[in-house]
Parts: structure tokens; C-alpha cells; sequence
């Protein structure tokens, strides 16, 4: 037998792929992040703090150590940067939600077979009758506890990602944004504090305005925020907005109900407005970048759609109406792609 001509490390890598994520999320039930935040601590310290045993207490450190979450120092293992920014309760950047999320949600093997033989025809936006939290918008309703749920979700995982925006997003000369799907409200709260002079419409459901509001009110920009309670499927947008935002809106959704959304967005616009959709990219070979791949699998088992490429979204834009798109590096592998009405 030859030996092979490829190595085997990435199967292993693939094989153990999981492994890392549930052990962080054990590791935050058992409140191991908060006890070495107050106390560096040795294995044995550990499996006598959280009760597991020691051979447990060496796998989860060493784990979690290869993951650049634990750094060992003398024996002791100490919170990495990255681990006392979003893994400690305390924290506003806190993954808490999306945690939580994984330990309500199992994707198995069953449920990706069920996702890649479902019927084109599920992707429609208006299939609603399933569990995910997708199916509240396609019903067009969203129950106060999911809402509550997904705002907690969405602010943790895009609140980096909105300050950044709110750092390097040109927003000179406009006055009034709405901001599709809001979530949580971060990104217009972000961007609001960043240009004084922004009014902000959040467009959503009313559970999740409801929701969203409350973010807007501890951040002290209720004066300046509004919320717009619709189904943005069914019902027409307000108009005469000088941007429309959309960040991880239309990955949601297939090719064509994006395309929908697009169009209402440049019917909600002010002649010369933009629209400014935020999203993780996917090569025009739609092969990579792999967090964008990996993300567009996820998008597979939870939602309706997928990640973009850039030219996919400047091709919508062209479409509807807009002119001059133009796509504009954001926080880690996001971009915003924007054009003109």
C-alpha cells in the first residue's frame, strides 16, 4: 500500500470541529470563566471548585488553552483577552445569548440531511409552520419570549461589529435611517452615536420593536430612535429615508425575496439616499472565505437563505434601481455593499 498523497489533519480537524464549541458552552454553565477570572487555578483547584473530576477538569483546560480562550502560566490557567471579553457575564460584549442558543438548539446529523433534501419551495419566505425563529417572520408575528431571545442573540454576536460601523461608516449628509430587521437596535444605536445629527427608524416586527426599544432607552438615544412596527414582507415602508440599512437581513432569504427587499428599500428612499447592506461575504467562487462558507451552511439549517457574494448584491441593486454600487471593508469579514438612488 502507497503512502497517501494528502494528509489527513484537515478530516481530524473536521472530525473534532464540534467538540470546542460545546465544551465552551459547558464550561460557561459550569461558570469555569468566571472562577478564573476571580482566581487563576490549576486543574486539581478546578475539579474541586466546579466538582468534576480531574481528568475531566485536564481535557476541558487543555481544550479550551488550544482554543486561545485559557493561557497557562506555572500551572495555572489564567482568561485570555478574548475570554474575558465575551465569555464573563459582566462584560457588555458577553456571548451569553448565543450560548444559550446552542444549548436550545442541536444540529444534527438528522437535521442537515433534512435541510439539504428539503424542497426548493421551503426557501420561500412565505413557508411559515416550522419551529425556527425564522418561521416568525414568515408568519408574520414573533412571540414576546423568541423576541426577547433573538435581540439577546443578535446584539451580542453583531455588537463589535456595530461599533466598528459606527467608527468607519460615512454617514455625512444624512439625516434620517431606517434600519430593516433591527434586532436588537445596536447597529443604529452605534451609528447614531457616531453622527449627531442621525434620526433612526428601527423596522421590524413589533415583538422586536418592542424588544429593541429597550436598548435604545439605556443607551439614551430615545429621542433620536423611533420604532416602526410592520411586516416588511406585506406592508408597504415609510418613506423619504436618506439611507436604509440592512445587516444580516437579506442573508435570510433566497435570491428573489432579496431582491424584493432591495426594492422596497429603493422605494423607501429619498431621490440620491443609499442603501447600505451589511453582510459576511462570499467569494465570487462562493468557495470562501471559510467563515463566510461556514456561515452560509449555518444560514442552511436555521433560515431561508444564504451568505452573498458582492456581486450578487450589486446585481440586485442594478436591478431595482440603484447606481454606483460599491462595496466597503467592515469589522472582521464583513462589508458593507452600498450604491445610490
Amino acid at each position: 500500500m502507497n503512502f497517501p498523497t494528502a494528509d489527513d489533519g484537515k478530516l481530524w480537524d473536521l472530525h473534532f470541529a464540534a467538540f470546542g464549541a460545546q465544551a465552551t458552552v459547558a464550561a460557561d454553565e459550569l461558570r469555569l470563566f468566571e472562577e478564573l477570572a476571580n482566581t487563576p487555578a490549576t486543574p486539581a483547584e478546578v475539579s474541586q471548585r466546579l466538582q468534576i473530576n480531574r481528568r475531566a477538569a485536564r481535557a476541558l483546560l487543555g481544550l479550551l488553552a488550544s482554543a486561545d480562550l485559557l493561557v497557562q502560566h506555572d500551572g495555572r490557567y489564567h482568561l485570555t483577552e478574548t475570554a474575558r471579553t465575551y465569555l464573563l457575564p459582566s462584560s457588555p460584549y458577553y456571548w451569553g445569548p448565543v450560548l444559550s442558543m446552542m444549548r436550545r438548539v442541536e444540529f444534527s446529523y438528522a437535521s442537515v440531511m433534512a435541510a439539504l433534501k428539503a424542497p426548493e419551495a421551503a426557501s420561500r419566505w412565505e413557508q411559515a409552520g416550522g419551529d425556527a425563529p425564522i418561521d416568525a417572520w414568515s408568519s408574520g408575528d414573533i412571540a414576546p419570549e423568541l423576541a426577547r431571545h433573538v435581540a439577546g442573540y443578535m446584539n451580542a454576536t453583531a455588537l463589535p461589529a456595530a461599533l466598528a460601523l459606527g467608527m468607519r461608516l460615512d454617514l455625512s449628509g444624512a439625516q434620517r435611517l431606517l434600519d430593516v430587521g433591527a434586532g436588537s437596535g445596536c447597529y443604529s444605536i452605534a451609528l447614531a452615536q457616531a453622527n449627531s445629527g442621525l434620526r433612526c427608524t428601527l423596522l421590524d416586527l413589533k415583538g422586536m420593536c418592542d424588544v429593541a426599544l429597550e436598548y435604545v432607552a439605556r443607551s439614551g438615544l430615545s429621542q433620536r430612535i423611533e420604532a416602526c412596527a410592520l411586516d416588511m414582507f406585506r406592508e408597504k415602508w415609510p418613506t423619504g429615508y436618506d439611507a436604509v440599512f440592512l445587516s444580516n437581513i437579506l442573508h435570510d432569504w433566497d435570491f428573489e425575496t432579496a431582491s424584493m427587499l432591495v426594492q422596497k428599500a429603493f422605494d423607501a428612499l429619498a431621490p440620491g439616499g443609499r442603501i447600505l447592506v451589511h453582510e459576511m461575504l462570499l467569494d465570487d467562487s462562493r468557495d470562501g472565505p471559510a467563515r463566510s462558507a461556514a456561515f452560509s451552511f449555518f444560514m442552511l439549517l436555521g433560515t431561508k437563505g444564504q451568505q452573498f457574494t458582492a456581486t450578487q448584491l450589486t446585481s440586485l441593486f442594478v436591478k431595482a434601481g440603484f447606481k454606483d454600487p460599491k462595496v466597503t471593508p467592515a469589522h472582521g469579514h464583513y462589508a458593507v455593499v452600498s450604491a445610490r438612488k
